[in-house]
């Protein structure tokens, strides 16, 4: 049926065969042009649907990446298919096995979560924890028996409680006599002060290293501290507490230049970097500029988190951090890190499979099929934890190169298939740009799949800055840099930070300049929590 717009219309037609021709020609270009504006214009609505579709579960859906077995049990025959270099029938046994006993285990693990959440339980109470006894009697009357007797204690009942007692302010008088002689007026002499980071400051030790632990730790920003404290009966202005930390970065700058020293020591350095605003006064109109918190993570012989806060993300800040390494960096892949020696280059393998997981919903097929891939990884990971390096490379070379090769293999076959612009494209494009760096684990034991831990570590700063907001100011980015390393790298190492800062700038004013022995993993060893939770700093002992 015509269009009725175009019963009307006359079409010229011309009457030799080569003008017939001509036009037909004219007409199918007209029609393959269009047919490509109609196509270019689906792509781009489909894929700023997907975009629009990552941002709402960016917003509001879960944040794990984690698949169900029974999602994985639906590519074991695509897996049996694909196989290259490997016995298919038992590779896709075993997946079919596993998936089996993952999803029983699941839901064996389900059953257990529902009865828990009945009640939360009852554990007992910390045998460290200070305890006060309140003891209760019967009256004097109920003491005597019917039959005239005495009664007499046959046991007791014991109810275990917790209560809080708010911690308070303690005002320390610094008292210095001084003495001389009577008869002559002379020799005058006086006691000394202990010294301190400060000249003569308001704020004791312990003091500052609350507020840096309450910021840093507990992500309180400084205002939030100014109303608690207002409600404790103290005043003190947030430019007080600012300029307190002050203090503290400046006498424990030295101790995180060596920490950064040794972390360069490090076999594998992982690193990455994450935004943070500042308040830049240099500008005229808009004050807050978007900067960037730069951390370097330290391996197990050298167990330090460097944090770095810097104005921008170029290059040269991380090449400043990084100053002296020359050992296998693992970062994301982020091309700040290109300058770095390729063959001592790593990347992580969790953010390609992340970008295979998004594209999960759009094509389940390739995507589950590279989902499960890289879940054989991890299953070869996890079965040589607690081996040797020379056991885990062993390993790896001979279960996880195969696997990676039939990866490989079928991301160059999908490639000239997939439109680059949708998420599966975008999986394929990441990875093969990346694939000798993604691979390097192979060639080392002791090298990670992925930044898993130095992701682990900028986390508390993602959940700091949305209560923070920003920094005060550019001066403060190397305030902030001290107190954050030194503040998670005892959260690393599960000291106690308050303790530790604490004592640490009581000797650092008293003169202490043997800085290894302040250096959080040493200093626990010197240093046993139980005692130093019943010590005071030495400006504040009172004889």
């Amino acid at each position: 049926m015509l269009n009725p717009l175009l019963e009307n219309l006359e079409i010229a037609l011309p009457s030799d065969l080569e003008s017939c021709y001509a036009l037909i020609q004219e007409l199918a270009e007209t029609l393959a042009s269009k047919s490509f504006e109609l196509e270019t214009k689906d792509m781009e609505n489909l894929r700023l649907k997907q975009r629009l579709q990552e941002m709402v579960r960016e917003k509001f859906g879960r944040s794990t990446e984690k698949l169900n077995p029974a999602q994985l049990a639906l590519f074991a025959n695509l897996l049996k298919q694909n196989s290259a270099g490997l016995d298919a029938d038992e590779y896709g046994a075993e997946l079919e096995q596993g998936s089996e006993s993952d999803l029983e285990s699941s839901s064996d693990s389900n059953k257990k979560v529902k009865k828990k959440n009945g009640g939360g339980g009852r554990n007992p109470i910390n045998p460290s924890i200070e305890r006060v006894y309140r003891h209760y009697y019967p009256n004097a009357e109920d003491l005597v028996c019917d039959c005239g007797e005495q009664k007499a204690e046959i046991g007791t009942e014991t109810l275990e409680q917790i209560d809080y007692i708010p911690a308070s302010f303690v005002a320390i008088e610094l008292v210095t006599h001084k003495f001389a002689c009577k008869s002559c007026q002379k020799g005058v002499i006086e006691g000394k002060r202990p010294k301190q980071i400060h000249n003569g400051g308001k704020a004791a030790e312990g003091l500052i290293a609350h507020i840096g632990t309450a910021k840093y730790a507990d992500h309180m920003p400084l205002y939030r501290q100014e109303q608690q404290y207002a409600r404790e009966g103290m005043t003190i202005a947030r430019a007080s507490l600012g300029r307190w930390l002050d203090y503290g970065a400046v006498a424990a700058k030295p101790l995180v230049a060596r920490m950064r020293e040794l972390a360069m020591q490090s076999a594998v350095l992982q690193a990455d970097e994450s935004p943070v605003k500042f308040i830049d006064l240099n500008r005229k109109l808009k004050k807050i500029k978007t900067g960037y918190v730069w951390v370097a993570h330290g391996d197990s012989e050298h167990p330090y988190t460097i944090y770095d806060f810097q104005p921008d993300r170029c290059k040269e800040r991380a090449q400043k951090l990084l100053e002296g390494f020359d050992k296998i960096l693992l970062t994301d892949g982020y091309g700040g890190y290109d300058w770095y020696e390729s063959s001592k280059s790593a990347n992580c393998n969790v953010h390609a499979r992340r970008y295979a997981e998004k594209a999960l919903k759009y094509d389940k097929q390739k995507a589950g099929l590279l989902l499960a891939l890289y879940g054989k990884l991890y299953e070869i990971e996890k079965r040589t934890e607690g081996l040797g390096s020379e056991q885990i490379l062993a390993t790896r070379q001979a279960e996880s190169v195969p696997i990676l090769v039939q990866m490989r293999r079928l991301l160059v076959e999908w490639k000239p298939i997939t439109p680059p612009k949708t998420p599966l494209g975008i999986a394929i494009n990441y990875s093969l740009a990346r694939w000798d760096k993604l691979c390097r684990f192979t060639e080392y034991g002791h090298l990670p799949l992925d930044t898993n831990l130095v992701e682990n570590a900028i986390r508390p700063l993602a959940v700091g800055r949305k209560n923070w907001l920003h920094v005060g100011s550019e001066e403060s980015l190397e305030t902030a840099s001290v107190f954050a390393t030194l503040v998670n790298t005892c959260k690393r190492l599960k000291v106690n930070p308050y303790l530790y800062l604490r004592d640490i700038f009581i000797r650092i004013g008293a003169g202490c300049d043997k800085i290894d022995d302040l250096l959080p993993d040493r200093w626990v060893n010197q240093n046993p929590l139980d005692a130093l939770e019943k010590t005071e700093s030495n400006a504040a002992t009172v004889d």
